[in-house]
């Protein structure tokens, strides 16, 4: 038989037990980390290749004014680099300046074109990236620089020939009056005409009826049919007058937001048990639902040496307070406005008229006598009646011959002037 003798080392090439277990250790951990490190590798060299491909914005970027008072159409093309690609997905980032909350807005799409609502009285500010995802960019995001676009606003006629002080109010939801006053610039005798649009417009139109002082024009009423809500109204006072140029004034505005309630005519003060006062109060026939009002009530208690005002918000038709001692009377008014539940802001209607407790007016005593005197005079017109019917059943029932009339008329002629002499 014959045996096969494997190579040794010799022992001092070995070394101890521990270093060979160590170095198989380190062998073995370095086989696990390599398929790691390879990927890192792959994604540094994907990510360095990604960032040879360059990304251009978008091409022919054109912002038109659309003639309704406000609204600017922004359109472009795709840079003509990428339109070829077909292995990536691109989109655009849109910023625009909105003057009206001071701030950028952001808008991300697809499409190449995009409207928006600006100010024509300040700088449009509109600048547009393009953004590629996809294999062509190895699965990253890129985006291309902005371009951004400025244009000034072209405005003729001097600052101060401006309209000032523009107002519109809703009233009750029914119409709307928008008044403005003249600047302190331009002619004196310059007419100003009033144009608006809003999204359900096929094109701008005039005032329907101004609103005039000194045979010059300072408003214009609109009627609640043709207001739509949560849509933005578009506006413009301008000047037909052909000597000098005036500056225009442009406004936006949601019909909503600028409502006010009719005033509340009806209070109810009512004692309760435990010294309480409660207050209710009814809302005038009006297109404002209930639900969509706050109210404020405002009490006032008429004391001997002072009088203290306290005011308190419900969302509710009545608030209950407690009677004071020592106060001669309790006085209380309620006025309403649109909740912001149902708008951005709006208007307080006017206060109610002051109703007190006690109602100390001289027409309630004067009521209550009357009241008291036609109570009692039915009460005795009921107990003659009793009475006549009663002598009458007594007589007849006697059978005594042909009763006697006890009740002449000559006595309910006297019982009458006895009634009147009651109630006065």
């Amino acid at each position: 038989m014959t045996l096969v003798q494997r190579n040794r080392l010799p022992a001092n090439c070995l070394g101890n037990s521990t270093y060979s277990s160590t170095i198989y250790r380190m062998r073995r951990q370095t086989w696990w980390r390599l398929p790691a490190v390879l990927m890192l590798i792959s994604e540094w060299t994907q990510y360095i290749k990604s960032q040879e491909m360059t990304v251009f914005p978008p091409e022919n970027i054109i912002i038109d004014d659309t003639g309704c008072l406000g609204p600017l159409y922004i359109h472009w093309t795709a840079p003509a680099s990428l339109v070829n690609l077909t292995d990536c997905s691109m989109r655009y980032h849109l910023e625009y300046f909105n003057t009206y909350q001071n701030r950028w807005t952001v808008i991300r799409t697809v499409r190449t074109w995009y409207s928006a609502q600006f100010d024509l009285e300040k700088e449009v500010r509109v600048r547009i990236s393009t953004l590629l995802r996809g294999a062509c960019v190895n699965g990253t995001e890129l985006m291309s620089p902005f371009t951004e676009i400025v244009i000034k606003p072209t405005l003729t006629g001097p600052v101060g020939s401006r309209i000032q002080n523009f107002e519109c109010v809703f009233y009750q939801k029914q119409f709307m009056e928008c008044t403005w006053m003249s600047g302190s610039e331009g002619p004196t005798h310059s007419q100003r005409s009033l144009h608006f649009w809003h999204q359900g417009m096929d094109r701008t139109e005039e005032c329907p009826r101004y609103i005039y002082s000194n045979e010059l024009r300072i408003g214009c009423t609109f009627s609640g049919k043709s207001l739509p809500e949560f849509t933005d109204l578009n506006i413009c006072v301008n000047s037909s007058s052909s000597r000098v140029p005036l500056r225009p004034a442009f406004f936006s505005l949601q019909v909503q937001n600028h409502v006010k309630p009719a005033a509340i005519e009806t209070l109810h003060l009512e004692a309760g048990p435990d010294r309480g006062l409660a207050v209710r109060w009814e809302l005038p026939q009006d297109s404002i639902p209930s639900h969509c009002l706050e109210h404020e009530v405002e009490a006032r208690e008429e004391g001997v040496d002072e009088q203290v005002l306290e005011r308190n918000r419900t969302r509710m038709m009545s608030l209950t307070y407690s009677l004071t001692d020592g106060v001669l009377r309790q006085c209380f008014r309620v006025r309403s406005r649109v909740h912001w539940y149902c708008a951005d802001r709006g208007f307080w209607s006017d206060w109610s008229n002051w109703s007190c407790y006690p109602d100390l007016s001289p027409g309630s005593e004067s009521n209550a006598l009357v009241i008291c005197a036609i109570v009692i005079s039915l009460i005795l017109f009921m107990l003659i009646l009793s009475l006549c019917g009663w002598a009458l059943w007594k007589k007849w029932k006697g059978r005594q011959g042909k009763p006697a009339l006890y009740c002449s008329l000559h006595k309910l002629m006297e019982y009458s002037k006895t009634i009147h002499v009651i109630t006065k």
